[in-house]
């Protein structure tokens, strides 16, 4: 609903009703009624309506005084560098001000595509956190009881009425069952979901301007994040995943947990799923390096090494419980949010993945090609490699096979930009090619890709390469054929 048809919806609820009149005989109690019930409906619409068109207002306003500070530059001749910095401490305060979708927008485009932004930028915005003020209690209760049809207390022996952790949808309370069961239990924020596409909507018309061959990326991307808004949907696909490392890498399986869910204490809006012992692999990685620089300098060498080995076990580890489930036999899909914050080190030394809602499935045509393209990527076959990307369904303005390689290379596989090549804006300005089409199906790993490279740039692997970590489950799908 639009400000203006919600202020039409508050004049008509206010004013007078055709059949009545002030004074009339008519006119009773009922009336007055009436018109509370109904002035607080429209006031609910339209708060909820121009929430969303005040967000994309500052988001606009915001991108404009940017813009405009690399128009001044143009006159100034400032140095270009300066500006980039400056401008990308801007880009930061706003994100991290709206919060939502900006968020997600903004670690999908830094890491997804770096070469399209200035270094200040992409270091900037890729360690953005996913993050939101926690809500009152008493709404988190109301939606509780309204979902699952009973009071808190017939539900849980114990809630805690701090939650753990917020994000932009929802925030997660720790909580006792009544048979004793300790349970992590999401809970979703009302009127989330309309703030969420608003958002991803602005960023859409800026992307429009400015580069709209990332278009089908974050189409994909709102399509998968609806997803998130039912809850029932994220557990079936939580528990499929569990299932099946548990039946199909069984090995894998006992050094990843992956928590069940609790139907009975779940519903659309409410997700109560097992508790895991230990903490994000963010905030240990964090923990540690403080530790270490706190240290003196022979200690604090031995405690960043050991760091950084560790951070390297949990990430291949990672990357294998995603390669399974991204190219494996019957694959139920797999989450295409694996950032540091849903992965948990827990105190038994296992790694736990929490976070399904935004996930993805191939089919087993999908799933060749993309096979495909990391096997030739793997054995440097630049010809099979503009075979699979074609296949795929990318395209460019010349179709040029050394383009294509890099760019493929650059999202799938690892970052080439940093060791020397030229940006992939540097191929289109000297060869005149552009990127046409990006085929919104295979964003999701490239999502993956670039976000377990970026956690391995960030403990100092920064040229990992995931058609190395994934060749056996590449070669798992290409025998299958």
């Amino acid at each position: 609903m639009r400000p203006w048809l919600a202020a039409l919806v508050l004049a008509r609820c206010i004013g007078l009703r055709p059949q009545t009149r002030f004074g009339s005989a008519n006119y009773g109690d009922d009336d007055w009624r009436f018109r509370k019930r109904y002035a607080v409906l429209g006031a609910a619409a339209a708060a909820t309506s121009v929430r969303p068109v005040r967000r994309g207002a500052r988001f606009q306003a915001g991108m404009l005084r940017i813009g405009g500070a690399y128009a001044v530059r143009y006159v100034t001749r400032a140095p270009m560098e300066d500006v980039h910095e400056a401008t990308a401490v801007r880009m930061e305060r706003l994100v991290r001000d709206l919060r939502g979708a900006y968020v997600k927008s903004a670690q999908l485009i830094s890491t997804a595509f770096p070469e399209l932004l200035p270094a200040p930028w992409v270091s900037r915005l890729e360690v953005l956190v996913d993050d939101a003020p926690a809500r009152p209690w008493r709404v988190t209760k109301r939606v509780l009881e309204r979902e699952l049809g009973r009071p808190v207390e017939e539900s849980f022996r114990h809630f805690e009425l701090e939650p753990v952790g917020a994000a932009s949808i929802g925030q997660v309370h720790r909580a006792t069952t009544l048979d004793n069961r300790t349970v992590a239990v999401k809970v979703m924020y009302p009127g989330g979901r309309q703030l969420v596409l608003s958002d991803l909507s602005n960023v859409r018309r800026v992307l429009r301007i400015v580069k709209p061959a990332l278009l089908p990326a974050v189409d994909e991307f709102r399509m998968r994040v609806k997803g998130e808004f039912d809850y029932r949907k994220e557990a079936a696909q939580m528990d499929a995943c569990g299932r099946y490392l548990r039946s199909k890498r069984p090995r894998l399986a006992r050094r990843i947990a992956v928590p069940a869910s609790l139907p009975e204490l779940s519903s659309q809006k409410v997700l109560t799923m097992a508790w895991l012992n230990g903490r994000s692999l963010r905030s240990d990685l964090e923990e540690q390096a403080h530790a270490a620089q706190r240290s003196n300098a022979l200690v604090k060498g031995w405690r960043l090494w050991r760091l950084q080995r560790r951070a390297v076990v949990s990430l291949k580890r990672v990357a294998a419980a995603q390669g399974a489930l991204i190219f494996g036999e019957d694959s139920p899909g797999f989450s295409a949010d694996p950032h540091p914050g849903n992965v948990m080190v827990l105190e038994d030394g296992r790694l736990g993945l929490i976070d399904y809602g935004c996930s993805c499935s191939y089919n087993d045509q999908e799933v060749a090609v993309l096979a495909d393209l990391y096997h030739h990527l793997h054995h440097n076959n630049r010809g099979g490699v503009v075979d699979a990307v074609k296949a795929m369904g990318f395209s460019s303005k010349r179709m040029d096979e050394d383009y294509m390689c890099t760019f493929a290379t650059q999202l799938f596989d690892r970052n080439i930009v940093d060791g020397g090549l030229l940006s992939l804006n540097d191929f289109e300005r000297q060869r005149g090619e552009k990127v046409r089409k990006i085929p919104r199906k295979y964003m999701l790993t490239c999502r993956v890709s670039l976000l377990l490279r970026g956690l391995g740039a960030r403990v100092g692997v920064p040229g990992l390469s995931m058609a190395y970590l994934w060749r056996r489950e590449v070669a798992r799908a290409r025998r299958r054929r």
